[in-house]
């Protein structure tokens, strides 16, 4: 059975009305969905409210997006297959820009896909623009950025994460160099309000600290990704995609200049 993962921070009100509701507007059992919040939260009661709905709520003593994911990591089974949310999602559109009907169909036919070709990370096209969507096939399995707003795993405790504001790159990174591909659903997309009040915004996240994690990965992963600065102050990175991922990143050591 699926399970749904959603960290969240100071966006008790926003959960409930937008992505909770998609959730369970969509069918969802809410005994399949997990919230994970700071216990220090100013909201937590807000938050523990949502087990009235059925949803398991999980206040930790954890802080940063990063080890978050890390604490999901070590709390599901080993191989246990989960969608991990972001707390502001509204809607998921296809490469038409209709809401998907049946967004839990669309994650287990790509669980099908992971399962037969051994991927354990996927995701989804980055942002909800047509245009963009329609241009790509409907999967790829070459190293390609996916957006952190939601993304489906297989639970692979070997993988650990070290950055909390590039957390999205490392998990496309990590799980590219460990399996050789990963898959992206690029006609697919979720809806948000990117960079909301809440969340990383309001645990430390910025420019600087963006920059920082983002530098780490580049020093880690040479040949697979570069930093660079916008034009509006903010660091970003930039992935080298690879046709044949699983031949060319085959005598690939992280943190090795080759």
């Amino acid at each position: 059975m699926m399970k749904f993962a959603i960290p969240s921070f100071q966006r008790a009100s926003i959960l409930k009305d937008k992505t909770i509701n998609y959730l369970l507007g969509q069918g969802i059992d809410p005994q399949t969905i997990y919230v994970f919040v700071r216990e220090d939260d100013k909201d937590i009661l807000e938050y523990l409210a949502l087990e009235y709905l059925g949803i398991n709520v999980h206040n930790i003593d954890i802080k940063g997006i990063g080890e978050t994911h890390n604490y999901i990591t070590h709390f599901f089974q080993e191989d246990e297959f989960i969608c991990e949310i972001d707390d502001d999602l509204f809607d998921v559109i296809d490469k038409d820009r209709n809401s998907v009907r049946d967004f839990l169909a669309v994650l287990e036919v790509m669980k099908e896909k992971m399962i037969t070709e051994n991927i354990n990370y996927a995701g989804f096209y980055q942002c909800d623009n047509p245009k963009f969507m329609s241009g790509n096939k409907e999967y790829t399995t070459d190293l390609r950025y996916m957006l952190g707003l939601m993304r489906l795993r297989r639970i692979k405790k070997d993988v650990k994460l070290i950055t909390n504001y590039a957390e999205d790159f490392e998990n496309c990174l990590r799980y590219f160099v460990r399996d050789g591909k990963i898959l992206k659903n690029n006609w697919i997309a979720g809806k948000t309000k990117n960079y909301a009040d809440g969340g990383c915004n309001g645990d430390g996240r910025g420019f600087d600290s963006e920059r920082v994690d983002k530098q780490i990965l580049a020093d880690e992963f040479p040949m697979l990704c570069r930093i660079f600065q916008r034009k509006n102050g903010r660091y970003d990175l930039r992935l080298k995609e690879y046709a044949t991922p699983s031949t060319k990143i085959h005598n690939f050591k992280p943190g090795l200049k080759q």
